[in-house]
């Protein structure tokens, strides 16, 4: 085993054993008994690769690296803790399925009879993590409103409300003013992102009602001409008309799985979200005004220029979490994703200061 080789192991067995503590916590936290029990199976299935990547270091007489947590999978394990498990589930199956890509590149590489059985014992249980983590991802995401919702609220609470506090700040250097354009703006975006959020929601439901109720008509009417149009319907995605039928056939004995794949094929749409809309738009009006405190309560403690400080460096930490927490829906990189929301945040409340400060002199 050349020196090459065997750091590319030493980082396979260090990654292998960082994800089996990764999963092991989520499984203790994780309110859901059955996805625990999931999360239990891949932390073991995690600790068996590493032992075997283990076996390889000790049979070239290659001590064993200390393991250690990665960065990223504490972040992980962070935020589960705080928001729940389902929140980080989309990023673990990225790192499954990067995971693979990996070890396929490797095994093309490393030609060693013994390296290569490990990948022939280890790819298997791979892709059937990475199934197991994207069906979990996938059930978070249907039952994710709550917290998309207060993440919208969130987001737009800080970024608003920095700007507002920024510029107001730079036109007036007075700390009352703050304190009152601040306050008006707080409940005034609070109250108009849960409103905005309502509507959204009830419109989503009610569109996604109709166009159900008219298709189960048709089907009641015409239930023939359905099944024509779902088989043409398949067929221009690309299936033969052989399986065109063969799928019509055994979706149409099931009548919620016929009905939904209609609503899928000839409309677009998936199920709509069934959570009550009322509380849905409290959750994004409240965590608005959550966040929106942030850049707002300095001025209520210190004022002056100290409390503008520190409301940018307050924010500022926000901002940066709240890019990271994005990065776990958007599956980039969770630096870049806190940078960029940094950068944007920090740059509105630049130019709103800057747009006081030419307003301020005017007025003085």
């Amino acid at each position: 085993m050349d020196a090459r080789m065997a750091r590319g192991i030493e980082g396979n067995y260090v990654e292998e054993r960082s994800s089996e503590a990764l999963y092991l916590t989520l499984a203790r936290i994780d309110d859901h008994p059955d996805r625990g029990k999931v999360l239990e199976r891949l932390a073991a299935l995690e600790h068996e690769h590493a032992e075997i990547w283990a076996g390889l270091l000790k049979g070239a007489g290659v001590p064993l690296p200390h393991p250690r947590h990665f960065l990223k999978h504490r972040i992980f394990g962070g935020l589960a803790r705080t928001f729940g498990v389902g929140v980080v589930l989309a990023a673990v199956h990225k790192e499954e399925a990067d995971g693979i890509a990996k070890y396929l590149s490797q095994m093309r590489e490393w030609t060693d009879p013994k390296v290569q059985e490990a990948f022939l014992r280890i790819l298997p249980d791979e892709v059937s993590h990475e199934m197991d983590t994207l069906d979990e991802a996938r059930h978070a995401a249907e039952e994710g409103g709550s917290l998309r919702s207060a993440v919208l609220g969130a987001n737009d609470g800080l970024g608003s409300m920095l700007a507002l506090t920024a510029g107001v700040a730079a036109a007036t250097a007075s700390d009352l003013a703050v304190l009152i354009a601040g306050s008006a703006a707080l409940v005034a975006g609070a109250v108009s992102m849960a409103a905005s959020n309502y509507v959204s929601v009830k419109a989503e439901q009610e569109v996604y009602a109709g166009v159900r109720h008219r298709e189960v008509q048709g089907i009641s009417v015409d239930r023939p001409a359905k099944e024509a149009l779902l088989r043409r319907a398949y067929e221009k995605r690309g299936f033969t008309p052989e399986e065109a039928e063969r799928l019509v056939a055994r979706l149409s004995g099931k009548e919620e799985e016929f009905t939904r794949a209609l609503l899928a094929e000839r409309h677009g749409i998936a199920e709509s979200s069934f959570e009550d809309p009322v509380r849905l738009g409290a959750i994004t009006g409240g965590a608005f005004f959550a966040a929106g405190l942030v850049p707002l309560l300095p001025f209520f403690v210190i004022g002056g220029t100290p409390a503008v400080l520190l409301a940018v460096a307050a924010s500022g930490i926000a901002l940066f979490f709240s890019g990271v927490f994005r990065s776990l829906s958007t599956l980039s990189s969770l630096l870049r994703g806190g940078l960029e929301m940094l950068a944007v945040g920090l740059g509105s409340a630049g130019l709103t200061y800057t747009i006081g400060l030419v307003i301020g002199g005017f007025l003085h």
